[in-house]
Formats: C-alpha cells, structure tokens, sequence
C-alpha cells in the first residue's frame, strides 16, 4: 500500500470520527421537563398537635396499628394476590424492553467465522518431488460486525422511550401494592368493627329480653301499661332484625378479604385468629409537607401519571426519529 494511499485512509477515518462525535449530541424532538405545580409548603391545620410535619418512614405504615393479625394478612396479601404479581410481572417485561433498547446501541449483527484444512501429500504422488513435507495446514478467521450509527439520536430516543415505560410500570406497581394493602387494612378493621357490632346486638339482645320480662310482669300487675309491653317486644324486634344484617355484611368483608389474599372465599377462622379487638389509630400522625405526601400518593395514581406524561414526548421522539435517514457501517 502507498504512503499516500494510507494518508488518505487516515483522512477518511479522522472525518468520519469528527463527524461522529458532532452528530452524537443531535437528537430528534424536545427532550422531557417536568411540570412545574405551585404546592403550598404548609398544611391548613399546621398547628394542630395531632399533625406532625416531621419526615416519616411510611413503607410499613400498618404497623402503627400494632395488630400481629393485620400484619400476618399484609404479608400473605404481598405474597399470593394475583393483581400485583401481574404488576410485577409487567415490570420484568419493561425492563427487558428497556435491554433491548440499550442493546441497538452496540452492533446490531456479528459473525465469527474461520477454518482449517489439513492436506497431506502422497509420496506415490507425481508432484511428491515438488513438495519438501508431505502434510501442510491451511486456517483463516473472520469477524464480521454491522450496526446503525445514531446520527439522529434514534435509538437514545427508544432507550429513553422504554426508560420512561419502565418507571411508569413500576409507579403501576407501586399504585397496586399501595391500594393492595389499604384495602387490607380497610376489610380487617371493618371485619373486627362487624363483629364487635355483632357481640354488642346479642348483648342488647339479652338485656332486651330481661326488659321486656320487666315490662310483662309490671303489666301483670297493674304497674304499667300496654304500650310498654309493646314499646319493649318492638325495640327486642329491631335489635333481632339487625342481626342478619350485619352478618351478611361480615360474610362479604370476609370474602372480599379472602379474594385480596388469594384465597376462594372462606371463613378465615385461621388467619383471624388472635386479638379480636378494632385496631386504633396512632394519637398522632406524620404526614410530612403537601408536595411529599403527593409524590407518595401512588393510590391515587400521581406516581404514575408523572412517568406516564414523561413517556408520551419520549415515544413521539423514536417515532420522529424513525423519519431520519439511517446510517450503516460495517466492520470486518
């Protein structure tokens, strides 16, 4: 090769790096700012003792209750409930995207290829005598490589694009656990209150019925009219009649508490079992300042809309960029 051929070699790979590394920072489309929203730093009731401004850990937010139960069921509901192993699920299946991605960053097709002949010449042969060895051996090894450059910013576009997905799948994911174990937290306490509701309608059933023996007896002897007699069996009437009711309404907390579980619906005697009383509040509670309690507020879907509002301008972006010419180069 020519000395001047191997200058202008080196002139073509120095341009085509310099223009590489101008175009490596041109992308297609705007890139994502976040909105900005005016929250107040302040509560309205700040000055309330029961409110503490204070920073507080809230992953485990249940155990402020300080029920074994409540606890035991949140743990099974996190294990077995089939909503958020679906969530979990689509967050592996973003993360994957999101490799996928990354990996059009690199070559896109590579080969390895190579091989060995071994030959060996017969000293019967007619060119034996042109020969000094009889056996030789013959080997060549090849790589191939082939990728798209990113002039246009086309695959940092579908990165950023699938990055955007994956944050939104794991908001989604959050939103779900959040709202798996309030959910909880909710039928536990209505089941206790029901049953409590219940130990007292039978007590009131008793005392009732001691009433309405009292209001008989004095009726019996002059002491008191009909009307009491009366009052009394429709006060007892209405006390039975509850009942029921709030019967129905234990058996459904409980299936619907089973179905959080990921149990059919049962009665739940062995994961209820222990302190029957209704869980209490705290005295006082840490809710930190407005713009904190709304980035925690996956419940409500505030996570998940922030991250989905990041992927839309994301994916125009890779569409966008999908109108640019692409550039090919081949290594070997």
């Amino acid at each position: 090769m020519s000395v001047r051929s191997r200058k202008n070699r080196s002139r073509f790979y120095t341009l085509l790096l310099v223009l590489i590394l101008l175009t490596s920072g041109c992308m297609v489309g705007p890139n994502f700012n976040r909105p900005k929203v005016e929250v107040s730093p302040n509560w309205l009731d700040a000055g309330d003792q029961r409110v503490k401004t204070e920073p507080s850990e809230y992953r485990n937010w249940w155990q402020a209750f300080n029920d074994p139960v409540l606890d035991r069921l949140i743990d099974r509901a996190y294990r077995e409930n089939l909503s958020l192993r679906i969530a979990g699920v689509r967050v592996l299946q973003a993360r994957a995207q999101l490799g996928i991605a990354i990996g059009g960053l690199f070559p896109q097709t590579q080969q390895a290829s190579g091989f060995l002949q071994y030959n060996r010449i017969s000293q019967s042969s007619p060119l034996a005598g042109a020969f000094s060895r009889f056996t030789y051996s013959q080997d060549q090894v090849g790589i191939n490589a082939s990728w798209e450059l990113d002039f246009w910013g086309r695959f940092r576009r579908t990165i950023e694009s699938a990055d955007a997905s994956w944050l939104a799948t794991v908001a989604d994911y959050d939103n779900a656990l959040v709202s798996l174990t309030s959910d909880v937290a909710n039928s536990y306490i209505l089941i206790r209150t029901l049953e409590r509701r219940i130990d007292i309608a039978h007590q009131n059933v008793e005392t009732q019925r001691e009433s309405l023996k009292i209001a008989e007896a004095r009726f019996q002897y002059g002491t008191a009219s009909e009307l009491d007699v009366e009052q009394a069996k429709t006060v007892l009437n209405n006390t039975l009649a509850s009942i029921p009711t709030l019967e129905t309404q234990l058996r459904q907390a409980k299936d619907a508490l089973s179905i959080l579980l990921g149990l059919p619906p049962s009665n739940l005697a062995d994961f209820l079992e222990g302190p029957s009383e209704i869980p209490v509040s705290p005295p006082q509670v840490a809710v930190g300042i407005p713009a904190d309690l709304l980035r925690r507020r996956s419940s409500k879907g505030v996570k998940s809309v922030l991250d989905s509002s990041r992927l839309s301008p994301q994916s125009l972006n890779e569409s966008r960029a999908d109108l640019t010419p692409f550039k090919r180069a081949v290594s070997r």
